[in-house]
């Protein structure tokens, strides 16, 4: 897990690789703490996300909409996409394709 803060309203949090039952925990790590009002979780470089993968991720934006911040994912590939469909999880996150439309986009909610 990468963290760059963008400014200091946003947050960019890339992944890579697999995020399954043996490596979820990073990414929940990289979502604890005080967070800023806007972060966007960047599953680019993911090939595979197990289930405790995506539950992380629900937490985290459950998390994000009680504390009033906002969260967006950013996801390009077929089996990220198809988990993140398939789970529902992109009716209660917003996905985008693209980096740059996720930062315009959740930092100016």
């Amino acid at each position: 897990m990468r963290r760059t803060r963008w400014n200091d309203d946003l947050l960019v949090i890339a992944a890579a690789g697999e995020i399954d039952l043996a490596t979820a925990g990073r990414l929940e790590r990289a979502l604890r703490g005080r967070l800023p009002t806007a972060t966007v979780l960047d599953l680019t470089e993911v090939g595979f996300l197990g289930v405790a993968g995506l539950r992380v991720i629900e937490s985290a934006a459950a998390r994000a909409r009680t504390e009033r911040r906002s969260t967006g994912v950013v996801a390009d590939t077929r089996p990220v996409l198809r988990l993140l469909h398939l789970f529902a999880v992109d009716t209660q996150i917003p996905v985008y394709r693209h980096l740059d439309h996720a930062i315009l986009e959740v930092a100016n909610r």
